[in-house]
């Protein structure tokens, strides 16, 4: 991992803040997942195809991760899904994302568990409320977020009863999601804060 300087903006103290909320309010609440699809197409910094943030806060026993990446990254296509064949490409997408033990390997001495995993996306929404919606609604909504750069954010919340073991986290994410070639990290642990930039070619996250 090349290490990179550290700016902790919103979105890091955002996590922060989200996983202190997790600890005090949603404690035992395993396997918990939500779908949520709030419409904000451009939520990275810059809009580039082929990168995407991670940012990951450890405190106590918690451990927090989010996925910020353009849509092309994780689907191949930004746009809103119209046809069968895109809105098969997003829930493929969406299961992978579920699978956080594909994306994110642990030491098995850490003892590391799922708790809960959020995803949201215009895309999302789109596949999951399109039965809804009138053909004149849908062509409609399909006009207005056709050229739009519609973005996917996946928070996973762990818990590691051995924390001290918690050494690394191997990134399985590039195999699961070929078209992501650079991941930008930023990270909160008891130790200080880092950054980094992470590859298929370096894809360890060190404490």
């Amino acid at each position: 991992m090349r290490l990179l300087p550290l700016v902790a903006g919103s979105l890091l103290t955002t996590l922060a803040f989200s996983l202190h909320a997790h600890n005090h309010d949603h404690h035992g609440h395993n396997g918990h997942d939500h779908d949520h699809a709030h419409e904000h197409g451009d939520s990275l910094g810059a809009h580039q195809h082929g990168v995407a943030n991670l940012n990951l806060v450890l405190e106590g026993s918690a451990l927090a991760i989010e996925l910020e990446s353009p849509a092309d990254n994780l689907v191949g296509f930004e746009y809103l899904p119209s046809t069968d064949a895109d809105k098969a490409k997003v829930r493929e997408a969406m299961a992978s994302l579920r699978q956080a033990d594909a994306l994110f390997q642990f030491p098995a001495a850490a003892g590391c568990s799922l708790d809960q995993v959020e995803l949201q996306s215009p895309l999302f929404s789109a596949v999951e409320h399109s039965h809804k919606h009138d053909h004149g609604h849908a062509h409609k909504h399909k006009h207005d977020h056709d050229n739009a750069h519609n973005d996917i954010e996946a928070h996973y919340h762990f818990t590691c009863t051995n924390v001290a073991a918690l050494n690394q986290i191997e990134l399985k994410l590039f195999e699961s999601f070929p078209r992501t070639e650079k991941l930008l990290l930023q990270a909160i642990t008891p130790t200080g804060q880092q950054g980094g930039e992470l590859s298929p070619a370096q894809n360890l996250i060190r404490f």
